[in-house]
């Protein structure tokens, strides 16, 4: 979905509501994200703002089983007119200085059309977690089947009922040390 800077101009508040519904090209991506976005008008460029709702399909890192992740995006975007870099350097514009908040912005591309599905695509993107992890009752790695008690000794104190069973991920370093606990 692109808009054009040049009809935003042209609309009676300046603004334009745009319903959002599209499906993304994010594979854990179950629903479309949905939500509502106001592109305004503001002092010297483009304001894009709003709220997008996604359903993410992940795998747990930790048990490996799938479970379901709704992912809530604010969206908070400033676009300026195209400016040459250049000519900022040769007035003499501060080379180091400290970054604020309004001085991250984009570019409104030459051609005049704003990407608004991109802009989402970046933020559910940025948003979605990078390491997953099903909930606070994850029962960890499963174990495999078969495996009953085959453990090493917690506390050393060699009794039956202290013995926990060997993850099955380091299992196979006990067959490198088999006389160590």
């Amino acid at each position: 979905m692109k808009i054009s800077v040049d009809d935003l101009k042209e609309t009676p508040q300046r603004r334009e509501l745009i319903a959002f519904n599209e499906n993304l090209p994010i594979e854990e991506a179950v629903k479309p994200a949905v939500g509502e976005l106001v592109l305004a008008m503001a002092a010297g460029g483009v304001k894009l703002t709003g709220n997008v709702k996604s359903l993410l399909k992940l795998h747990c890192q930790s048990c490996l089983r799938p479970y379901f992740h709704v992912l809530n995006v604010d969206i908070d975007e400033y676009f300026v007119p195209h400016r040459n870099a250049l000519a900022d350097f040769e007035m003499g514009a501060p080379r180091d200085k400290e970054l604020l908040k309004d001085d991250f912005y984009d570019e409104i591309p030459e051609d005049g059309f704003i990407d608004i599905s991109d802009i989402v695509y970046q933020a559910v993107t940025l948003a979605s977690p990078v390491f997953s992890r099903c909930g606070e009752e994850c029962p960890g790695p499963q174990m495999p089947e078969g495996s009953h008690g085959s453990g090493v000794s917690g506390s050393g104190s060699g009794a039956a009922g202290d013995e926990k069973p060997i993850d099955p991920r380091w299992k196979n370093l006990k067959t490198l040390f088999p006389n160590q606990e």
